[in-house]
């Protein structure tokens, strides 16, 4: 699309003005004042119903007029080689209500044409697009420099430039970096037939199950401590317990029985028989006893050995723990380190940026600018260069040297603990040996005072006469407090099987949560890695995309990610120009005209991806000695301070 010719009547002070561009490009010369920007503005008013100046509230009245019409026709050729021609006729309202005699403002409105046929306004818009070959949205985007750098949004432009450069898929990714072919099935959704996440989501849900695993971890060892003390330190069999409980059982019927056989004709005989039997029992009762002792003499030691192996397996958890935080500083440690060397390099490139002597010579007569001006532009740009570089001390403050270096001491402070533990891991295996070798051996249950009493006490009574009233007494008692010693071993061993059944609950209990612990480490493990892979399938992406964005440019390059120092990354939209260095800086910090020559790149491409080519408006292009090339005619508005009549207008061949 093309203009051939723009008309203004009583538009903006301009009372009548046509300019024939005959769709080539064309230089437009005025002093400050004269009416080029009210030419820019009403050709994007015609097109895009809003001024090129972005100014609020916009309408082409004349300052101080009255009761006249504001007229504007733009006459242009389309791609096809057709011609139409718009115009706008904006006016004020008067109206007159019954019985008054004076007509009173009511507003103002404005009326579309077509060819010089009135249209509706919707009509009118329709028309546009259609010989601009795009919609209204697109058409101060394409036309009016710096609109898309400087006035859209983020998320507009990201969103522009992602239709750029087409869809990625996963296969894509993975086919750039082979590494992350693992991350494939981690995306699989669990109980789907072939379906999978995206990374976004995936991502998201990975967080907050490393966030759920963390607090488990956290959790997990004191619920085990508080499983392990409710564990006596020494417990029985149980079904050596409940064995011996059946044999109490038998042995307290059997004494019962005997007791009762002693009223018989024949008990008063039995008497001896009976007492020297219940002696033996008692011998071997002793004997039990003895053995039992001995091993009481060992249980301190065995309680000592059990709670060092607990310390020795909490103390072997601890050194884990503290490797995997030192595993993971190490990487913080490394992102902080990269994130600070391209800060610094970025603060290099500020530092260095110098005031360009030629902006303090007017660029149309070559005579040197007012000083205060000169003073004005020197403040401007030494303010900038200083935000610049607050800027990048500010993001670099959670990167520095400084912080590395309490990030380093942290790591071998971290490090340091572990050898201490490892020492005191030794330490206790060196003491698990020693009291190993210190468990006492009991002498035979023969070779005791005891065992002789009771073989001096049987001996008596096998040597016994007859049966005498006093040994059936003697045995009867016997018998009785046999029955009680039954009882009270029979109550004991209950108890114990109580306990028993409890420590072995706990010991339950406490191997199911030692098994979850390990578990949950795993887990932890393999979400933390999937987390790895899917930030570098991001950062692939990322690289992949901006590539692809920024072939469709010959001198602009889009940063479109910036790396953070928790090493995600965080969405921008920045254009960026190459310096005489090499280096590539933000479009900002370069001169005028090299700022100006980047909008015309982005126009460029952006009118080859819309596959339309619209007249491009430049604004101030006095500065600008060697404007990039164009498809699209290219219509300048140059200050000139001789101009100060008519615009004076140059269409070049």
């Amino acid at each position: 699309m093309k203009i051939l010719r723009l008309e203004l009547e009583n538009f903006r002070g301009i009372k009548n003005l046509a300019i024939d561009f005959d769709g080539k490009d064309t230089d437009i010369y005025g002093a400050n004042g004269t009416g080029k920007t009210t030419v820019a503005n009403a050709i994007c008013w015609l097109l895009l119903d809003r001024p090129a100046t972005e100014e609020p509230d916009f309408d082409p009245k004349t300052t101080g007029a009255h009761g006249i019409h504001h007229v504007a026709t733009i006459e242009i050729e389309t791609d096809r080689g057709g011609r139409i021609a718009l115009t706008k006729d904006y006016y004020e309202k008067w109206t007159r209500k019954r019985g008054s005699a004076e007509s009173e403002f009511t507003g103002n409105t404005t009326d579309y044409f077509l060819d010089g046929v009135r249209a509706k306004k919707k009509d009118y818009t329709a028309a546009v697009e259609r010989v601009c070959g795009t919609s209204l949205d697109n058409l101060k985007m394409l036309m009016v420099l710096g609109y898309f750098a400087d006035t859209m949004s983020t998320e507009d432009k990201r969103k522009i430039l992602f239709e750029m450069a087409g869809d990625f898929t996963d296969a894509d990714i993975f086919a750039q970096n082979e590494s992350l072919q693992a991350l494939a099935p981690y995306l699989v959704m669990p109980g789907s037939s072939g379906k999978s996440y995206t990374i976004e989501q995936w991502q998201k849900i990975a967080k907050e199950r490393r966030l759920k695993l963390n607090k488990d971890l956290e959790l997990l060892p004191t619920r085990m401590d508080e499983a392990a003390k409710g564990i006596p330190e020494e417990v029985g069999d149980i079904a050596a317990l409940q064995a011996e409980l059946q044999r109490m059982d038998a042995e307290k019927a059997a004494v019962e029985e005997e007791r009762r056989s002693l009223s018989t004709a024949d008990g008063k005989k039995d008497a001896i028989r009976t007492a020297v039997a219940a002696l033996r029992v008692e011998m071997e009762n002793a004997r039990a006893a003895y053995i039992k002792e001995g091993v009481e003499k060992n249980r301190d030691i065995h309680a000592a050995i059990d709670k060092l192996s607990g310390e020795k397996r909490t103390l072997a958890e601890e050194i884990d723990t503290i490797k995997r935080k030192v595993r993971d500083a190490e990487a913080q440690k490394e992102r902080m380190a990269s994130l600070r060397m391209s800060l610094m390099e970025e603060y290099a490139a500020a530092q260095a940026e110098q005031w360009d002597a030629g902006k303090e010579t007017c660029p149309t007569c070559g005579q040197a600018l007012p000083a205060e001006k000169v003073q004005d532009l020197r403040a401007a740009f030494n303010e900038r260069k200083a935000k610049q570089k607050e800027s990048i001390n500010r993001r670099g403050q959670e990167c520095s040297k400084a912080k590395i270096q309490q990030m380093e001491e942290a790591i071998a402070a971290q490090m340091a603990e572990v050898e201490a533990k490892e020492r005191s891991l030794s330490d206790i295996d060196e003491r698990l040996s020693n009291l190993q070798g210190s468990l006492m051996v009991q002498p035979p249950f023969e070779t005791t005072e005891e065992y002789t009493l009771f073989t001096q006490r049987l001996e008596e009574l096998q040597d016994t006469e007859g049966s005498d009233d006093s040994a059936q007494d003697e045995t009867v008692r016997h018998y009785a407090a046999k029955v009680q010693e039954i009882q009270a071993a029979i109550a004991a061993t209950n108890l114990r099987i109580a306990e028993a059944k409890t420590a072995e609950e706990s010991k339950k209990r406490v191997a199911e949560i030692e098994a979850s612990l390990k578990e949950t480490a795993a887990q932890m493990e393999h979400i933390e890695r999937g987390i790895h892979l899917a930030e570098e399938f991001v950062r692939t992406k990322a690289r992949m995309v901006t590539d692809s964005i920024n072939g469709h440019f010959s001198i602009v390059r889009f940063v479109l990610f910036r790396e953070q120092i928790n090493g995600g990354l965080k969405e921008i939209c920045e254009p960026t120009l190459e310096n005489k260095a090499g280096e590539w800086v933000e479009y900002r910090s370069a001169n005028y005209a090299a700022q100006v020559n980047a909008k015309l790149d982005i126009i460029g491409a952006l009118s080859k991806h819309y596959g339309v080519t619209l007249p491009i408006l430049m604004d101030q292009a006095e500065s600008v000695t060697a404007p990039l090339e164009t498809d699209g005619q290219l219509i300048r508005l140059i200050v000139s301070a001789p101009d100060t009549g008519a615009l004076r207008i140059k269409m070049k061949d």
